[in-house]
């Protein structure tokens, strides 16, 4: 059964029973995954109303309102999802990549740290601590968590890109051609 085959059968089981809340969830999460972000919001927006201590709700309403650029809402859902259920790593996680757009960068490192006390393996939080990091200024700090997430991940573009564009401002062309040429060979097109 395709997603919009799915999306039209809980539309007609909601028609049957409007209160039917575990298919107005997965209603929602569809919608967004299908693109149909503003229709997604107000269903999550009915359910937050009707059960305000499900993680979930919040964490799918962060996502849909960062899918509409709305960086500041996304925050507030993102930290009630957090504040209902610490242990989501996956709203912490996106939390932090909300402070990395809203530019609180100290804010930012500590959603992703908070993720890797979890798990010291995600080199994506790794690599979102060098972001920010970068994005601040801090080059030595910066490269120091792009190499984590290269360590995890040899296969890191976007973290071997960073570590070579940090070698070059610090003025170590041959090791920045070197990273350069690592980029290419991970991603020749």
């Amino acid at each position: 059964m395709s997603k919009i085959d799915k999306i039209e059968e809980l539309q007609n089981l909601l028609r049957q029973d409007a209160k039917n809340f575990q298919a107005r969830k997965q209603l929602a999460v569809l919608l967004s995954e299908c693109g149909f972000n503003e229709e997604a919001l107000k269903n999550l927006l009915y359910l937050s109303h009707v059960s305000g201590t499900d993680s979930e709700i919040f964490y799918n309403l962060g996502i849909v309102y960062e899918k509409l650029k709305d960086f500041q809402k996304a925050k507030e859902s993102y930290l009630r999802a957090v504040a209902i259920s610490p242990e989501n790593s996956d709203a912490v996680y996106n939390l932090g990549l909300v402070y990395t757009e809203l530019q609180d960068y100290e804010k930012a490192i500590e959603c992703f740290e908070n993720v890797l006390k979890n798990d010291d393996d995600d080199s994506n939080s790794y690599f979102n601590i060098g972001l920010a990091y970068f994005k601040t200024g801090e080059l030595d700090k910066a490269a120091k968590y792009f190499q984590n997430a290269l360590d995890l991940n040899k296969e890191d573009i976007y973290a071997q890109f960073y570590v070579a564009n940090i070698l070059k401002e610090l003025g170590d062309s041959e090791g920045a051609a070197e990273g350069f040429k690592r980029v290419l060979e991970i991603s020749p097109d």
